[in-house]
């Protein structure tokens, strides 16, 4: 494997260098390190000014002078590839995208790597050696067994020090991806093979609170803001992505509403994996469903089990059960989710919406309770009391719920004796709450485990 990865890299075409008419030397004045990093800084200054003006050809001489007296820096590779292509010079930009796709791989940086594949594909989707390089990156993921992580790797035959790093450089080692960290080769070409790149400028929206979704994405440069739509209809935002993260997971497993806005804080490139591409590959690796579900399970419990007062005091293992056993459900407004004198067969908690709880007396008339907010749990008083629910629950916004149902409920009560004394005592609560309200006292606002 590590002579196909060799290969692959040695594979790409050199980029040829078009003459200047205007020669710029980067050479260190007076043989000074300072002076050297100064002139790169100043040329690449340059560079940016000229294409700030639109004076493509400029700004490419000015970048093309310091990829050749630092050549192990990707994003070198990367701006002289960007502008042949804006040139309209196709094949050369190619190539250059080649060096700097190699460069990333060399410093560690596999989405970066895989995302400038994905556009080489886009300008030529027969480019075999990218095929190849694409199909070896997987490799990288993992140092060989036996192998501490930070070994340097050898410098792939075919790459000298004028156009990559020092041959006394170690290669970084790749920073496992979650979603490909357990696949193996063939599963791996087969879900990038579906991938989209995708480009948004600060500002633009990626994704919007309440829409369907059927995606996820990877941050392969740049900022995300989540954000989401607090009661008073101001947007607030929970929190900031930066290159390696992901959002959406939830998408790739069920069909829910997206949970929250997210909008780029910065020009953002993204690798996008759908909903679609997943259950197609799954037809042929069941294990590829078991590899997202793991995913999902995994930010389940970093973003929403420990952040609740009543699942964060639990053991590790409790939780990891728990975040196995619920699944997510879209609730449209006005359903009801429990009936007053009907049983309950599963447990909810409301991740996202409103619900109201009340109390239908003989004559019709309803007493409301206070309205459940995100966070809430409810249904437990008649799972293990084994009686009927005391009180109704109805949608009053569309909600997005995690639901357990009776059954593993049951088997999460056997091996966890702890759970049912913390669900019991959360019944007792509620079951006091309400003979308080029925008898005509004030009741205080619920809290987030009501």
């Amino acid at each position: 494997m590590a002579a196909q990865s060799r290969a692959a890299l040695s594979a790409f075409p050199k980029p040829s260098t078009p003459p200047r008419s205007k020669p710029v030397a980067v050479q260190p004045r007076n043989g000074g390190g300072e002076a050297l990093t100064r002139t790169l800084r100043e040329t690449k200054d340059r560079g940016m000014e000229l294409l700030a003006k639109g004076r493509w050809e400029a700004a490419l001489e000015m970048f093309q002078e310091v990829v050749r007296a630092a050549p192990g820096e990707p994003h070198h590779h990367q701006k002289v590839a960007e502008l042949l292509q804006r040139l309209g010079r196709t094949q050369e930009a190619i190539a250059a995208y080649s060096l700097a796709a190699e460069s990333w791989a060399q410093t560690g940086k596999l989405l970066r790597a895989i995302a400038l594949c994905k556009l080489i594909l886009q300008l030529d989707g027969t480019h075999t050696a990218t095929q190849s390089f694409l199909a070896n990156l997987q490799a990288r993921q993992d140092p060989p067994r036996g192998v501490p992580s930070r070994t340097a790797l050898p410098l792939p035959p075919g790459l000298k020090p004028a156009r990559a790093l020092p041959e006394s450089a170690p290669l970084a080692p790749m920073a496992p991806i979650p979603l490909f960290a357990s696949l193996g080769r063939e599963m791996f070409l087969e879900m990038l093979a579906g991938v989209e790149r995708s480009v948004f400028q600060a500002g633009e929206r990626i994704l919007q609170e309440g829409a369907p979704g059927r995606s996820m994405f990877v941050i392969v440069e740049g900022e995300v803001n989540v954000v989401r739509q607090g009661q008073e209809g101001q947007p607030f935002t929970v929190a900031t992505l930066g290159e390696g993260g992901f959002f959406g997971e939830m998408a790739l497993l069920y069909a829910v509403p997206r949970l929250a806005s997210v909008v780029a804080g910065t020009r953002t490139v993204l690798l996008e994996f759908s909903r679609d591409r997943m259950e197609h590959i799954a037809t042929r690796y069941p294990q590829m469903a078991e590899v997202v579900q793991r995913l999902y399970q995994g930010r389940l419990l970093a973003n929403v089990l420990r952040s609740n007062p009543l699942f964060a005091a639990w053991p590790e293992a409790l939780q990891r059960g728990v975040a196995q056993a619920f699944t997510p459900i879209a609730v449209p407004a006005g359903e009801e989710l429990l009936t007053r004198g009907q049983p309950a067969h599963q447990l909810y908690f409301l991740l996202r919406g409103h619900c109201t709880v009340f109390h239908k007396h003989l004559d019709g008339h309803e007493t409301p309770y206070p309205h459940m907010e995100e966070g809430a749990v409810f249904g437990e008083v008649s799972l293990l009391r084994s009686r009927l629910v005391t009180a109704s629950v109805r949608t009053t916004t569309p909600c997005v719920l995690l639901k357990l149902e009776q059954n593993h409920l049951e088997r999460l009560l056997m091996t966890y004796p702890t759970l049912r004394e913390e669900l019991r005592q959360l019944g007792s609560e509620r079951l006091l709450r309400t003979t308080q309200l029925l008898s005509g006292q004030t009741l205080a606002r619920a809290s987030t485990c009501v």
